[in-house]
């Protein structure tokens, strides 16, 4: 599948990313690529941030969500909840990358809450999740945490560490 087999309607349409096979994946995964345009041509536009910032922001909202949220969570870009994200932050990130630090995931996370702004702005998300977004987001010493006891691990100490911030509910 190409962006060429969706017309703009599609990237604002919720259902459009639903995701219950492989498929709807690729969909998915080809609409956001689409909408995270849209979000960075908005952050340019109506905030008036510099290219290079709001590529930055939409840098980490791609990773978010083409990495994490898509294909392993394979849950709707737009059903985004506070757990979700404390999942990806606080463990996720945390066991996929080679070097963890919070400077990285902190970009990442401001990525996150841009492009949930712009969903807010869309009416693709509500306002009481975008609050639970921007907060889940900047619980930073929570993540900062998570990172260094990660780091501290010793023996069979991961089965702790995961327990606290399981990935699966």
């Amino acid at each position: 599948m190409s962006s060429a087999d969706f017309s703009q309607q599609d990237i604002f349409a919720k259902n459009n990313y639903d995701i219950r096979s492989l498929d709807d994946e690729v969909r998915a995964d080809v609409l956001c690529g689409r909408l995270l345009k849209q979000c960075y041509l908005y952050l340019v536009e109506t905030h008036e941030l510099s290219a290079a910032e709001a590529s930055r922001l939409c840098y980490g909202a791609s990773y978010f969500l083409c990495e994490y949220l898509i294909p392993d969570r394979r849950v709707n870009l737009f059903d985004i909840t506070a757990q979700l994200i404390r999942q990806f932050a606080g463990n996720w990130y945390i066991i996929k990358n080679m070097e963890p630090n919070l400077a990285e995931l902190t970009g990442i996370l401001e990525g996150v809450m841009a492009f949930y702004d712009y969903s807010c702005s869309l009416g693709l998300v509500s306002g009481q999740q975008l609050q639970e977004v921007q907060s889940s987001c900047a619980d930073l010493a929570y993540y900062q945490g998570r990172i260094d006891s990660f780091y501290a691990i010793e023996n069979d100490g991961y089965f702790q560490w995961n327990a606290d911030c399981p990935l699966k509910s």
